[in-house]
Formats: C-alpha cells, sequence, structure tokens
C-alpha cells in the first residue's frame, strides 16, 4: 500500500507543478484532449523593382557660399519604380482531430509601399543675398506617385474579396504654356493686318495627368511542392498530417500573391485661339504599365511539438479475488514527445476503478497510473481503461483488463469453466487426503 500512496502523491505533485494548456471536454461517452501550440515569429517579404528607386545629385548647396563664392547650386534627381510588401505574425497548430495549423498577423503586421516617377529640382542661390532661383521652371518638377498602406496580414485582407490596393495620382501638371510663336522662337512670317502675328495668336497648354493603381488579391499560404497542398488564405489554416516518426514537426511554408499593375498617363493639348475665343482640348492617353504578376515571398519553416505516449503493457489479468475484495496492477504512462502531455484516464466498468483519472506528464518523464480490481459479482470481469490524451497520433490509447471472481477460496468455477487445474487440501474422517481437481 506504500507504494500505491507514494504513486497518487507524485502524480498529484505532477498536476500542480507543470502547467496546464490542453483542454479535456466530454464528448458524449468520451472524451477529447483539445490542444494548441504558437510557432515562433514568421516574416514574409516581398520586394517587387521595376525600376530600381535611385537618388542622384548634390544633395546640399555645392560648392557652398564660403570665402568669395558668388553663387552656389543644388541639383537632386530622384526616380524609380517598385513596390513592396511585408507581413509578420505567428502560426498556430490545433489538434488532435487533424492537425489544423492557423496564420495570425501581428496588429499592423502587413505593410505595402509603392513608388513609381521622378522628382527633379535644380536650383541656384545668390550667396551675397541669399536669394534661391530655380536654374528653369522645367527642371524642377515632381512626377512621381507614392503610396503605402498598413493592412492585417494572413487574413481576408489578402484573398479576391478584399484585396489589399493601393492608389496615387498626380492632377494637371503643367508641362509646357506658351503661344506658337514661344516654341519657334520669334515671328512664324504669318501676319494679318490688325490682328498682328498669326502665331502669337495660338496658345499651347501640354497638362499631365497621372494615375497609379495596385492591387494585390488571391493571396494564400501553401505547403512546399513535395507536399503538394494548398488552401487560399480565405480558408484560414492547412490540414497537415502529424509526424509518425519523431515528435517536432517542421513545416515549410510559402506565401504569394497576385499582383495587378495599372498605370495610365494622360497628357493634354490644349489649343486656345484667342481672337476666335475657342479652345481644342486633345486628351492623348499612355498606359506605361498595365499587367499581372505573380508574387512568391521567401520561404519559411514553422515548427511545433508534440506529446507522444509509450506503454509497455496494454494487457493485464488480475488474480482470483472474492467479491468485497480488491486487487490491484499499476502500470506506468511514459511520454517519449517534446511537449507536455495531459490526458484523461476512464474505466468502462465500474469493476475496475482507475487512480488518478487525470495525468499531465513533461517530456521524457512517466506518471503511474493503478487500476483497483473490485468485484461486484462472481464470475469473469473483462473491462477496458482508455486513455484520451493530447498526442495527435494516438489520441486514444486502450488498456485491456481481465479478472475473476469466485464466492469462496476454492477454485471449482475455474475448474468448471476448463482452466488449469489447482491442487486442493481436503479432509476425510480422521486423516488427510489430497485429490486433483480437474486432473487425470
Amino acid at each position: 500500500m506504500k507504494k500505491i500512496f507514494y504513486s497518487l502523491f507524485l502524480s498529484a505533485l505532477l498536476l500542480a507543478v507543470l502547467p496546464v494548456s490542453a483542454e479535456i471536454v466530454a464528448n458524449g461517452d468520451e472524451w477529447r484532449v483539445y490542444d494548441e501550440q504558437y510557432s515562433e515569429g514568421i516574416e514574409f517579404e516581398y520586394r517587387d523593382v521595376l525600376v530600381p528607386h535611385t537618388h542622384w545629385g548634390t544633395d546640399g548647396w555645392l560648392p557652398g557660399c564660403g570665402g568669395l563664392m558668388p553663387l552656389s547650386i543644388l541639383f537632386n534627381v530622384e526616380y524609380g519604380a517598385e513596390m513592396g510588401a511585408k507581413m509578420s505574425g505567428k502560426s498556430k497548430a490545433q489538434w488532435p482531430e487533424a492537425v489544423k495549423v492557423f496564420f495570425e498577423g501581428d496588429t499592423d503586421g502587413g505593410f505595402a509601399d509603392m513608388f513609381y516617377g521622378i522628382n527633379m529640382e535644380a536650383k541656384w542661390k545668390n550667396c551675397y543675398t541669399g536669394a534661391e532661383n530655380e536654374l528653369s521652371k522645367w527642371l524642377n518638377f515632381d512626377l512621381s506617385f507614392s503610396d503605402e498602406k498598413t493592412f492585417q496580414p494572413f487574413l481576408l485582407d489578402g484573398n479576391v474579396d478584399n484585396p489589399v490596393s493601393m492608389e496615387d495620382s498626380v492632377d494637371h501638371f503643367q508641362l509646357y504654356e506658351g503661344t506658337l510663336a514661344d516654341m519657334v522662337g520669334g515671328s512664324c512670317g504669318l501676319s494679318v493686318p490688325i490682328v498682328g502675328d498669326l502665331c502669337s495668336l495660338v496658345h499651347f497648354n501640354f497638362e499631365l495627368d497621372g494615375k497609379m493603381y495596385v492591387e494585390m488579391f488571391g493571396s494564400r499560404i501553401g505547403l512546399d511542392e513535395k507536399q503538394e497542398r494548398s488552401i487560399f488564405s480565405d480558408n484560414q489554416y492547412l490540414v497537415i498530417d502529424p509526424p509518425v516518426v519523431g515528435t517536432v514537426m517542421v513545416i515549410p511554408v510559402f506565401y504569394e500573391s497576385k499582383v495587378y499593375y495599372n498605370i495610365v498617363i494622360t497628357l493634354t493639348v490644349t489649343i486656345t485661339i484667342r481672337i476666335l475665343e475657342l479652345q481644342f482640348p486633345i486628351p492623348i492617353n499612355i498606359e506605361p504599365v498595365r499587367k499581372e504578376k505573380l508574387w512568391k515571398y521567401n520561404s519559411q519553416e514553422v515548427s511545433f511539438n508534440f506529446p507522444a505516449i509509450f506503454m509497455e503493457n496494454r494487457a493485464h489479468k488480475f488474480a482470483d479475488t472474492m467479491p468485497g475484495d480488491e486487487d490491484y496492477w499499476e502500470f506506468d504512462v511514459e511520454n517519449i514527445g517534446t511537449r507536455a502531455m495531459e490526458a484523461k484516464v476512464v474505466s468502462d466498468d465500474s469493476n475496475f476503478i482507475v487512480i488518478p483519472d487525470t495525468l499531465n506528464i513533461a517530456p521524457g518523464e512517466k506518471a503511474a497510473v493503478t487500476v483497483f480490481f473490485k468485484p461486484y459479482d462472481v464470475g469473469k470481469q473483462n473491462g477496458v481503461v482508455t486513455i484520451y490524451s493530447n498526442d495527435p497520433v494516438e489520441p486514444v490509447t486502450k488498456v485491456s483488463l481481465f479478472g475473476y471472481s469466485s464466492e469462496n477460496d476454492t477454485q471449482w468455477t475455474q475448474v468448471i469453466e476448463g482452466d488449469e487445474p489447482r491442487w486442493e487440501v481436503g479432509t476425510a474422517a480422521a486423516g488427510c487426503s489430497i485429490s486433483v481437481i480437474g486432473g487425470e
């Protein structure tokens, strides 16, 4: 009995010390042990560089206004065409019905940005007065599109129903304004009395309107090509078979998105004949980029640990026990996995009592379970102890129990049932005789 009390004390101590993370839930006459685990942080990133983002120029004023320098020059140009996205978060596995792997994004863990176009500045500064002037109004302009967006990654923002989109535009950027005479550098030789030079009557205005629209859609998280399984992100999880050998599951995953680019530049040439007060706007649409691409982000690995149950004995036959008396048997449940194992221990027959009814076993440790055989009726007794655990490979483990109960210390019933013969010492008159019951 000391051994039994020691086992019960050790089990209670383990339950008090080990953290409880799984959830044991009754499901009709059975039980389910639900567990989950988060992976380390993961990050997917992709940049689509059409024209490298480049900055060139003096940055500051050169050569400066030190000494006897009369003026200083500033010239900078920035251009490029690129877009990128980054997503961060964690993966979560849930089991035991199946290992479902979810991906949860960090708050504001999704970030996308874009830049297209050219930006230029060209100025000179009078070192004596400090006044700044444009070298030419045609060398100072901003024809760039840029935008950025923060979003929640791995959720519905990434699918075809609710894409991540960015848009920017430039409106009415004036490229040139002047008369036909200004364009040709003087009179064109056509003049009308009173009216004057005809080239001075024709006025031109060149304006540029631009719009850029970028959309990420159809995003999905999938497994590597060997496993040939992938699920679009609107289903929110992947179903993966747990490892049969080994209790650390490493999953190579990837992320990909379809990206749609649409850039439209509209050049509007407006011709105005002043004397007639007539205007002729002529719009010209230019589509420098209009295409669809598939982004494949950098692959990642997520890993999870699982418990694994191990038992040397999965069947036991108790000694012949009279009703009201008891026999007991103790067996070990070992966790050979890499994550704490939690379990519910249930007997299907009231003649067999199990203690304890819950287990919490650290990786590499074991716990003792004691089964008491306390028969109420005579005859054969068969029972099953079922261990429901958070082992994803073997969530249900059964132990078969066999017992026999007789009314007294003789083995009559066993002989009748055809078991092995037993010796019995009887008394006859004043002497003793030995007989073999069931023997030859």
